[in-house]
């Protein structure tokens, strides 16, 4: 049996396409990413990685990027899910983050805080979600899920404006 000839120009679009496929499962591997949005133009929005932590009856997903010795917070995303979950419950959680929960309150909010950047205040939420697939419970676990985030219409620079990204954290 003689081998396959293959013309010049099919070798290199096999060997393109064999180069572009383990690009893409290296790039899998990796952890961090990117938050999208309209607000993405006026802010980093970059990560290294993400941590869930739920503490205190407060749920948090932290879009975190080492310096020094020390991390950025690029985002957080947390929620106030202590009545929401029943004693023992383990499971995932749909949290409308805008839903008011009294004294003008919202049960989500959005922060920030990245070294040598002012502060910065987030305005209220019109509407925004963040969905869990099970609460984090135990160290190392990894917990997915995606959120998304509208400001209200305002004055302040992010009015309006939206964040949203999916996620798969870690407990530390």
């Amino acid at each position: 049996m003689s081998p396959r000839f293959h013309p010049p120009r099919a070798r290199g679009l096999r060997t393109l396409a064999l180069t572009a496929l383990a690009a893409g499962l290296c790039a899998c591997g990796e952890e961090g990413g990117t938050l999208e949005g309209s607000v993405s133009p006026l802010l980093d929005l970059r990560y290294r990685r993400a941590e869930a932590v739920l503490a205190e009856g407060e749920l948090s997903i932290n879009f975190v990027t080492p310096q020094g010795s020390g991390v950025n917070t690029v985002l957080k995303v947390s929620a106030r899910v202590g009545d929401m979950i029943p004693e023992g419950y383990t499971g995932g959680l749909d949290i409308n983050l805008a839903e008011d929960v009294g004294g003008g309150a919202q049960r989500g909010a959005i922060g920030r805080a990245v070294l040598d950047e002012p502060a910065r205040a987030f305005p209220q939420l019109e509407r925004g979600s963040l969905v869990v697939d099970q609460l984090p419970t135990a160290q190392g676990q990894r917990v997915s899920g995606d959120f998304h985030v509208t400001f209200v219409n305002g004055i302040d620079i992010y009015s309006g404006r939206t964040i949203f990204g999916s996620f798969e954290a870690t407990v530390p």
